[in-house]
């Protein structure tokens, strides 16, 4: 067999359709387990898997991700950045200091779906908190994660969701760099 020449895809198509490859996988998952057991059980399954999945997914991805000596909001949100999954979501950095970043994705294919398909949306909070959480400590343990607004109740139509990273005090370091 011929091997594929990958180029004939260029990088912003392929990380969209690798995206929402995940996330139809994932979501017709998700469907069948709420389908056959009922919602409660695939929303708690559906933690299982982000809270096993997050930090594996982190380290491959920090494997190839350049962020020695950077300040670690900034490494974090380039963590997040590359992130395939999150690429669908049109990640917006709205603010960044040494303490404090704070993003917002401005779509939400999960949800849009659901709502699209007569399902509802569900709180996003628990699953985009583990997966956040894991990347947090991953660049630097003393990073809190908030979230600020989440689907079902968002602060506004412009956004689906807002977090907020910060570093508490300890001024004179935070320009730490990532963990291993």
């Amino acid at each position: 067999m011929p091997d594929f020449n990958y180029s004939a895809i260029d990088n912003e198509t392929l990380r969209e359709i690798c995206s929402r490859t995940f996330y139809t996988i994932d979501g017709l998952w998700f469907l069948a387990v709420e389908d056959k057991y009922g919602f409660e059980t695939a929303f708690e399954m559906n933690q299982v898997v982000c809270r096993q999945a997050s930090p594996i997914i982190g380290r491959r991805l920090l494997k190839n991700l350049n962020i020695e000596g950077k300040p670690p909001l900034e490494a974090l949100l380039e963590l997040i950045h590359a992130d395939p999954l999150m690429y669908v979501h049109r990640p917006v950095v709205v603010s960044l200091t040494d303490n404090r970043a704070v993003f917002r994705c401005t779509e939400c294919p999960i949800q849009a779906a659901r709502i699209r398909d007569g399902k509802g949306v569900y709180n996003g909070k628990p699953g985009c908190s583990l997966l956040f959480q894991a990347y947090a400590e991953l660049i630097d343990p003393r990073i809190n994660v908030t979230c600020v607004a989440c689907v079902p109740n968002p602060d506004s139509p412009e956004y689906w969701c807002e977090w907020a990273f910060d570093i508490p005090g300890d001024e004179e370091n935070v320009n730490g760099t990532a963990a291993d």
